[in-house]
C-alpha cells in the first residue's frame, strides 16, 4: 500500500472555502492555505494540519476557465503571519512538557493552494499540473508538498427529494493545543464527510468519491463540492487524498493580522496624510512588549525638528490608539538599526501632553502628531 500523508483541515478552512466559493459563483477563484507539516517517523508522507487561507491581493484575474493571484499582498500576509509564528514558536518552546505539546514546534508553511474550477472539473487541470510541479522543483523556495482543493458548484433543484445535510460533522471540541499540554489523538483514516451520491438533487454533479465533500447550503441554493487532491517530490502526478475536519479549537490559531494589511485603503490615507505634510515617515515591524504579536512603528520626522515622534501602533489599530514617544535625534553607525536607536534613546510622552479628547477609530495618526508638536511648543513658550 503506498504511503500518503494524513491531511487535517481546520473547520475555519472549510468555512472560508465555502465563502469564497459563493462570492465567485461563475468565475473562478481560490486562496492560498497555510498550515504545518509534521513528519512522522517511519512513514514517507507527514501529517499536514492546514489552519487557515490567504485571499488574493488587488489586481486578481478572476474569469471563466481562468485564475491568477494579484499583488504581493498575500505574500506579505504570509509574511506577517511566518515571522509572528516563529517568536510564538521560540517564546513557548520554554513551557513545553512533552513531545506531544512540541509537535507544534514546525514551521509555518504554504502548504498548496484551493481554486474553483467551472463545470465538472472536478481535478486539476494540465496547467495546475505544471504550476505544482514548479512550486516543487523551485530551487529557492521548494514547496515539497502540495494540496490542491477543487471546487466546483451545482445548483439545487428546488423540486428534488431532500438528501442528508451533508455539512461536514465535526469531532467533540477539544482543548486549546498551545501552549497546553494535550493527550495525543489520531486523527481519523477516514474522512468525517460521508460519501453520498448527487442523484437525488438531480444537480448533474458527478459522484463523490473518497477525496471528495459536498456541502448542502439550503438558503443560497447551492450544492459546493471540494475535492481534495496532493502531490509532492515523491508523489506526482496529483493523487486524491481523503480530508479530515478538525474543530478549531483542537488545532494551533494563527497570529491576528495587523492592521496594515487588513486595512490597506486606510493605511495609504495615514501613510499619505504624513507624507503630504511634510514629515518623513519609517516604518517597522516592532516588539514593543516582548510578546507577539508584533506591533507597527511609525518615526514621524519634521525637517528642522530636534525630535523625532516615535508611535507605536498595536495590531487592531485604529480600534486602539498608539503608543507616543519622543526621541532625540542620535547618530547612527553604517551597520546600526535607526528605528532600534531612536526607540532606545525614546521617552514616553507625558499624560500631561497627551490630547485631552478621546481616541475613537476616526482619529488620524496626524491628529496626534499635530497635538503633540503644538504641545512642545506651548512648553518651549513657558
Amino acid at each position: 500500500m503506498r504511503d500518503f500523508p494524513r491531511v487535517i483541515l481546520a473547520q475555519r478552512v472549510v468555512d472560508k472555502i465555502t465563502r469564497g466559493a459563493l462570492l465567485y459563483p461563475e468565475p473562478e477563484t481560490g486562496e492560498a492555505l497555510i498550515g504545518l507539516i509534521v513528519l512522522q517517523a517511519g512513514r514517507s508522507e507527514p501529517d499536514i494540519y492546514v489552519l487557515d487561507t490567504i485571499g488574493p491581493g488587488e489586481g486578481t484575474v478572476r474569469e471563466w476557465g481562468m485564475f491568477e493571484h494579484g499583488d504581493d499582498w498575500q505574500a506579505d500576509v504570509f509574511q506577517w503571519m511566518h515571522v509572528n509564528w516563529e517568536s510564538f514558536r521560540e517564546l513557548r518552546r520554554p513551557s513545553y512538557g512533552n513531545a506531544i505539546a512540541a509537535k507544534w514546534d514546525v514551521a509555518l508553511m504554504h502548504v498548496g493552494d484551493w481554486h474553483k474550477q467551472p463545470g465538472d472539473m472536478i481535478e486539476p487541470s494540465g496547467g495546475d499540473a505544471q504550476t505544482a510541479r514548479r512550486m516543487i522543483n523551485d530551487v529557492e523556495t521548494p514547496l515539497e508538498h502540495i494540496i490542491a482543493p477543487i471546487v466546483t458548484m451545482y445548483p439545487l433543484n428546488p423540486v428534488a427529494p431532500n438528501i442528508t445535510d451533508l455539512t461536514p460533522v465535526l469531532p467533540p471540541a477539544g482543548t486549546d493545543v498551545i501552549p497546553a499540554e494535550t493527550k495525543e489523538e489520531t486523527p481519523p483514516e477516514n474522512p468525517l464527510v460521508q460519501p453520498v451520491t448527487s442523484a437525488a438533487d438531480n444537480t448533474r454533479m458527478p459522484d463523490q468519491k473518497a477525496n471528495s465533500m459536498v456541502i448542502r447550503l439550503e438558503e443560497q441554493g447551492w450544492l459546493i463540492r471540494i475535492d481534495f487532491w496532493y502531490a509532492s517530490k515523491r508523489v506526482k502526478p496529483f493523487v486524491g487524498i481523503a480530508p479530515t475536519v478538525w474543530a478549531n479549537d483542537r488545532l494551533p490559531g494563527l497570529p491576528p493580522l495587523a492592521w496594515h494589511l487588513a486595512y490597506p485603503k486606510r493605511f495609504e490615507q495615514e501613510l499619505g496624510l504624513l507624507t503630504e505634510a511634510g514629515y518623513m515617515v519609517d516604518i517597522v515591524r516592532w516588539d514593543a512588549d516582548g510578546k507577539p504579536p508584533y506591533e507597527i512603528a511609525f518615526s514621524v520626522y519634521k525637517p528642522g525638528s530636534n525630535r523625532v515622534i516615535l508611535l507605536i501602533t498595536p495590531v487592531d489599530y485604529p480600534t486602539h490608539s498608539p503608543a507616543i514617544r519622543l526621541a532625540p535625534l542620535v547618530s547612527v553607525a553604517e551597520n546600526e538599526d535607526v528605528f532600534e536607536k531612536l526607540y532606545a534613546a525614546s521617552q514616553p510622552v507625558l499624560l500631561t501632553q497627551m490630547p485631552t479628547w478621546e481616541w475613537d477609530s476616526k482619529r488620524t495618526l496626524i491628529e496626534l502628531v499635530w497635538h503633540i508638536e503644538k504641545t512642545l511648543q506651548e512648553d518651549n513658550v513657558k
